[in-house]
């Protein structure tokens, strides 16, 4: 389990590790971190990123200040990143839209694979497919089944927005099941959940922290989950992989990335300070009670070859749903 990961297995690397957390701070240690978000204000990855923030500064002994700089979908964010000094104090969260849009774009601007340090991943959410609650599909085999019976055009599904995980996830899982979908793009995670309890779409996927809220006050029904597991809170709903052959497999990740290059002292360190904010039991349950699950690895080297299987699988999901960034 997560928790044994953080305490256990860790081992000596990990011990090393935080004692850097105790070394003096250079010159380049006392400057603030700007932690860039890459959506709004307001935007889930810019609430974890506001919690997060006030203890990693504490873990570091260094102030850190996010900033957002939303546009193209997190694709502004990731060229500011690689393009960054590689001091460690310029950091993106949720790190994954730099390896999203590297598949959706022809030119993203960056090497995914070249242009970036990793260095933690401390938490992952995955997807839940919503239906309102009258929706006469009891489960993921009758949705899907309905979806082949309606023929061209099939049923109605809503996302974020094109080219987002939520829109591959749907668009894949249709083409796998052998039926036809008509995408309806939404401003946002939280608009295309609301869609679907309002049953202005048939469907649709958003991440556990939008959608577990919902389901717990009975305004979503919820028929699979896009994780490698079933949740634990959540034990009868099943995963993709287990309902369609080769499901996709689809989470949000929390990445901490900076620009290739930066010193494995800092990254090190930096890792460090991540291991200790969730380290914290309180807070941990505060990250894992929407359905996320805590994925913190013993160093930055575990994280970084994380990466690139989590780029290849992008890369079939896209190859899978046909989507493309407009």
């Amino acid at each position: 389990m997560a928790l044994r990961r953080i305490g256990g297995s860790l081992g000596r690397r990990h011990l090393a590790a935080l004692a850097l957390l105790a070394a003096p701070a250079r010159a380049q240690e006392a400057r603030p971190i700007r932690l860039v978000v890459p959506f709004a204000a307001g935007a889930s990855s810019d609430t974890l990123a506001r919690l997060v923030a006030p203890r990693f500064s504490a873990a570091l002994g260094q102030p850190v200040v996010v900033e957002n700089r939303a546009g193209g979908g997190g694709q502004v964010a990731a060229q500011l990143i690689a393009a960054a000094p590689p001091d460690g104090t310029t950091l993106l969260w949720a790190a994954e839209v730099a390896l999203t849009q590297a598949v959706l774009q022809r030119e993203p601007g960056y090497d995914p694979l070249r242009d970036f340090t990793v260095i933690a991943n401390i938490l992952e959410n995955p997807a839940l497919l919503c239906v309102r609650p009258a929706a006469p599909w009891a489960d993921l085999a009758a949705l899907l089944a309905a979806a082949r019976a309606k023929g061209r055009g099939g049923l109605s599904y809503g996302s974020g927005g094109v080219g987002t995980p939520a829109h591959m996830a749907a668009a894949a899982l249709l083409k796998l099941a052998g039926a036809e979908g008509t995408h309806v793009p939404y401003r946002g995670a939280n608009q295309a959940a609301l869609a679907a309890e309002q049953g202005e779409v048939d469907f649709a996927f958003a991440i556990s922290n939008i959608a577990l809220p919902r389901f717990q006050q009975g305004a979503v029904r919820l028929l699979a989950t896009t994780g490698q597991r079933r949740i634990a809170s959540l034990p009868a709903v099943p995963t993709l992989a287990e309902s369609v052959p080769d499901g996709p497999i689809i989470t949000s990740g929390n990445t901490l990335a900076g620009p290739a290059g930066i010193p494995a002292a800092t990254t090190a360190r930096l890792h460090a300070a991540m291991a200790q904010v969730v380290a914290d039991a309180g807070f941990r349950a505060t990250l894992t009670d929407s359905g996320g699950e805590i994925v913190l690895q013993p160093g930055p080297a575990e994280h970084q070859a994380e990466w690139a299987v989590a780029y290849r699988r992008l890369q079939r999901l896209v190859e899978l749903s046909g989507a493309r960034a407009e």
